[in-house]
């Protein structure tokens, strides 16, 4: 698909320029500090002290712009022991303790099939990066931002490690009200092998979906002991497994309950919720390919963000960028004769 750049790189870059720069030679360094000089913001993920080498971390730069956002995201962040670590989604997972509490009760971890760490780490970046921009609109003055991705991670462990500090017992796999220990909030197999998910934690949404099952009795069980609660799970199995999930649906739909389906990816993009929003599309590239794009997931009043340049080849926009910088044809010729562009 255009070359080298996979179906992940057309989903994160569109309206962006691009440009190959070697800002371990002297020339691509100062061709760095150049746009440094009349940029807002910076963004890097080298390990940390990588930019401080070449002369091009926050501290070499702000004298050159006062103004200039610098924002590293790396996985541990710029201090502590971990900081040099090298790292991928899964091990930071499990360092937060977030991937201890993912999988079935008596069953190891599993190793999830998303990346939740990186995610996160980059709307943390993305939400710091928008609150250094309001400062400095009101100061006049930029700074510098470490996030780490292992930081990121700590909102998604709020619930529970609220608890635990609490002073409750740590929770285990399996057996959190969240976690699969409770049956109102649970996944359950359907006759066709497919699944629904479901979300009862309230009171109103547990008695109407004891209503819909002809199960009133269970009503009470809301908040029963975790042995009742395996009761009332092996009960559900039996009970959603006599119809398929498409029967559920319709029949779970006629009250007010918490309750979905557990969609494939397939099934997700033709999800009728899905595909009103625009979460996800298909668009040409003048390279003549079709390539997925991601819909932007905040919906604006006023100069919603869309799809204005397609991804770009790599190194495309270097001669236009160069020649913004000052470089003339025949100097930007040597650079790439060099191999700085």
């Amino acid at each position: 698909m255009l070359g080298a750049n996979g179906s992940f790189f057309h989903i994160l870059n569109r309206n962006k320029k691009s440009m190959t720069l070697d800002i371990k030679k002297p020339a691509g360094r100062d061709i760095f500090l150049r746009m440094a000089s009349r940029a807002d913001i910076i963004v890097e993920s080298a390990r940390p002290g990588t930019m401080k080498k070449m002369g091009l971390a926050y501290e070499d730069l702000q004298g050159l712009n006062p103004k200039i956002i610098y924002c590293s995201v790396t996985g541990f962040g710029q201090t502590g022991p971990y900081r040099e670590r090298p790292a991928h989604d899964i091990n930071i997972l499990a360092i937060s303790g977030i991937l201890e509490l993912l999988g079935e009760k008596g069953r190891p971890p599993i190793v999830p099939a998303i990346m939740i760490s990186g995610a996160g780490g980059g709307i943390n970046a993305a939400l710091g990066i928008m609150a250094a921009l309001l400062r400095r609109e009101r100061t006049g003055k930029g700074q510098y931002l470490d996030v780490s991705i292992l930081d990121g991670l700590s909102p998604f462990l709020v619930l529970m490690m609220s608890e635990y500090l609490a002073g409750k017992e740590a929770p285990v796999r399996g057996e959190s009200r969240l976690g699969g220990g409770h049956a109102c909030y649970n996944i359950y197999e359907t006759r066709d092998g497919k699944f629904l998910a479901l979300g009862c934690l309230e009171q109103k949404f547990w008695d109407g979906l004891c209503r819909c099952l002809n199960r009133e009795d269970l009503c009470a069980d809301l908040m029963a002991p975790l042995p009742r609660q395996a009761e009332i799970i092996q009960e559900l199995k039996a009970i959603f497994l006599q119809k398929n999930r498409d029967e559920w649906m319709t029949i779970l739909g006629q009250d007010d309950i918490c309750f979905s389906p557990v969609n494939s990816l397939p099934e997700a993009l033709d999800d009728p919720q899905v595909r009103h929003r625009g979460l996800w599309f298909q668009a040409s590239h003048p390279a003549g390919d079709v390539i997925p794009k991601q819909g932007f997931p905040i919906k604006f009043s006023q100069d919603q963000p869309e799809l204005r340049i397609p991804p770009p080849l790599l190194g495309q926009h270097t001669m236009e960028i160069t020649q913004t910088m000052g470089y003339d044809e025949s100097a930007i010729k040597t650079l790439r004769a060099s191999g700085v562009v």
